[in-house]
């Protein structure tokens, strides 16, 4: 069995959430299994990409960038929603199937040409991983990766992030 075959084996399928008609891919599942986490972080080891900093998504991709900064030693930056980071911050504004969202970094957290590898569960319409690469460009970082667990190809959200020349690596895609 390969390692994407070893991860998809470890994510619960939820019919009906959260509407009637959509089968959940539960991220979360891949984290409850013991050496799930461990392989994840493996699948992104072996992309070989140089960074600086990690930059996790709230909140799914903590866990994961966590554990790959304790395993390379680089720094793990916090992309929040409103009002969750302390001290002085940048936002920008995104775009929700039914309204918008604020995403945050703190000003200090990316240094002027870090190489940035971002980090989250999955990529949908890709509206929150697009607000995380306008905070980074912001502040002059330079983004060398997006990585996530899964793609959900249909939604579109991969192809945005392709078409702005954003590196996309998905360990699954549905």
């Amino acid at each position: 069995m390969t390692l994407s075959e070893e991860i998809q084996a470890m994510v619960r399928v939820v019919p009906d959430h959260p509407q009637p008609g959509i089968m959940y891919q539960d991220m979360a599942s891949i984290f409850n299994h013991p050496s799930g986490l461990t392989k994840v972080i493996q699948a992104f080891q072996e992309q070989n990409i140089i960074y600086d900093r990690i930059v996790g998504l709230d909140a799914r991709g903590f866990p994961m960038a966590g554990a790959l900064s304790a395993i390379t030693g680089k720094p793990f930056v916090m992309a929040r929603k409103k009002g969750k980071l302390p001290g002085e911050t940048i936002s920008t504004e995104y775009e929700l199937e039914y309204g918008t969202d604020e995403l945050h970094l703190q000003t200090d957290s990316v240094l002027d040409d870090d190489r940035v590898l971002i980090i989250d569960d999955v990529i949908a319409t890709g509206g929150t991983l697009l607000a995380a690469t306008t905070l980074i460009e912001r502040m002059n970082g330079n983004i060398v990766g997006i990585h996530s667990i899964m793609d959900l190809t249909f939604l579109g959200g991969s192809d945005k992030l392709r078409a702005k020349g954003y590196p996309v690596f998905s360990i699954l895609s549905e």
